[in-house]
């Protein structure tokens, strides 16, 4: 009998290993995706723990670490400087320069438009969270992370909405920079595409015409959605 619950408990963490690849390493993220990623790697700690269980300095650390990173996410979180996470924002919308574009993508495999200033901004949280020690950012990170958001919706600016509406332009061509931060984002209007703005007039994008991840510096003829009418808006986070 003990032996046959060793098979099946083997089977399923075999089985959560599998899940928890593929989610891991399928670009595009869906609440389905998200749920077995997160059940499987569950699943995985927990059959980690079982395993070491009879070794008494591994099961402890492995109990420590759980213990510790769960009092860490239930620590109160502090405000942080808006300046500082935007530097930390565009800094990571760069790092997926390149990347090839994939339809509801989300990572660095394949990404589309929001998936981008999505996933950039989730880095950001995580990465800033981490080295400041402030848990709120890293609340705020998985929070982004599960509750996916498209360009229509960043272009809503509702009241649950993550961002503020800044302003209106015919095309971002003509758009006059100045009152811009690094970090905003231009919505089209018909909601289909979404680009981040770098600094010096240069914004980033994922672009369904290229397959990959571009820098745009406007003025530009050769991007037609520098040439869209586009609502400015940006992230409350980022919010001055």
């Amino acid at each position: 009998m003990a032996r046959m619950i060793q098979v099946i408990l083997r089977t399923f963490w075999a089985v959560a290993l599998v899940v928890f690849a593929a989610s891991a390493l399928y670009p595009v993220g869906t609440t389905t995706s998200r749920a077995a990623g997160v059940l499987s790697f569950a699943f995985l700690w927990g059959g980690l723990l079982v395993f070491l269980w009879k070794h008494h300095v591994w099961r402890w650390l492995v109990i420590g670490v759980t213990a510790a990173v769960a009092v860490f996410l239930l620590l109160p979180g502090r405000p942080t400087s808006p300046e500082t996470l935007r530097e930390k924002y565009t800094n990571c919308l760069r790092r997926y320069e390149g990347v090839r574009y994939v339809w509801g993508g989300e990572s660095a495999l394949g990404i589309d438009c929001s998936g981008l200033v999505r996933r950039g901004l989730m880095d950001a949280l995580f990465l800033e969270g981490l080295r400041s020690f402030n848990p709120g950012l890293v609340r705020s990170a998985i929070s982004l992370w599960w509750n996916d958001t498209t360009a229509r919706v960043l272009g809503d600016n509702g009241h649950a909405s993550p961002t503020l509406a800044i302003s209106e332009t015919p095309e971002i061509n003509i758009l006059d920079h100045a009152p811009l931060v690094p970090g905003d984002l231009a919505v089209t209007a018909t909601g289909l595409h979404v680009l981040a703005y770098l600094g010096d007039q240069i914004w980033i994008e994922a672009d369904p015409g290229l397959e990959r991840v571009v820098l745009a510096q406007a003025p530009s003829q050769e991007n037609p959605w520098l040439a869209m009418p586009v609502k400015i808006v940006r992230w409350k986070v980022l919010q001055p």
